[in-house]
C-alpha cells in the first residue's frame, strides 16, 4: 500500500495540485504534515480532487484559524503511524522528543514536518520521515509491502 506525505506548502497550491495530480491514481492515503496555508491548501485541494483524494491531515505552527489535531496516530497497512508537524515535539532541535513519543505509542513509523528538509531514519525499529517542503517541490512516498516498509524522499521536476 502507498501513502504520500506532504508538508509545508506555505500557500503554493500548485504544487500541492501537481504531487496529489502525479499520485491520485497509485496511492491509497494522502496525509498533510501540517502549515498548509491554515488548512486552505487542502480543502481546495479535496473540493477539486472529490472524493478520489483519500487525506488526513495534522496542524502545523503556521496554520492559524485551522481546527485539527497537532498529532494523530493512524492505522496503515498494519503499521501503527504517528502524524505530527513536529513543531511540539522540537524537531529543529533534535528528534528526541519524537523518538520518546513514537516509542511511547508503540508507532512503527513518524511522519513530521517543521524543518523543510527531507530525511529518513530507522531507529530502535522505528521509521522517522520527514517528506520535506511542498513548497520547495518536495514530498514522500511511502510503500507498504510483504517484503517490507520504504520511505522515499520524493521532488517534483
Amino acid at each position: 500500500m502507498r501513502m504520500i506525505a506532504t508538508s509545508d506548502s506555505h500557500s503554493r497550491r500548485g504544487l500541492l495540485f501537481d504531487i496529489i495530480e502525479r499520485h491520485i491514481e497509485n496511492a491509497d492515503l494522502f496525509v498533510n504534515l501540517g502549515d498548509c496555508g491554515s488548512g486552505a491548501d487542502l480543502e481546495e485541494a479535496q473540493l477539486y480532487f472529490g472524493e478520489r483524494l483519500k487525506l488526513l491531515r495534522v496542524g502545523g505552527n503556521c496554520d492559524f484559524y485551522y481546527d485539527c489535531p497537532a498529532v494523530r496516530l493512524i492505522d496503515f497497512a498494519g503499521k501503527r503511524v504517528l502524524l505530527c508537524h513536529g513543531h511540539t515535539f522540537k524537531v529543529k532541535f533534535g528528534l528526541y522528543e519524537l523518538e520518546s513519543e513514537a516509542q511511547k505509542e508503540g508507532a512503527d513509523i513518524a511522519l513530521y514536518g517543521h524543518t523543510h528538509a527531507q530525511k529518513c531514519e530507522y531507529k530502535d525499529g522505528i521509521y522517522y520521515f520527514n517528506p520535506g517542503a511542498v513548497r520547495d517541490g518536495n514530498y514522500g512516498i511511502i510503500d507498504i509491502t510483504d517484503a517490507g516498509t520504504v520511505c522515499i524522499p520524493a521532488r517534483l521536476t
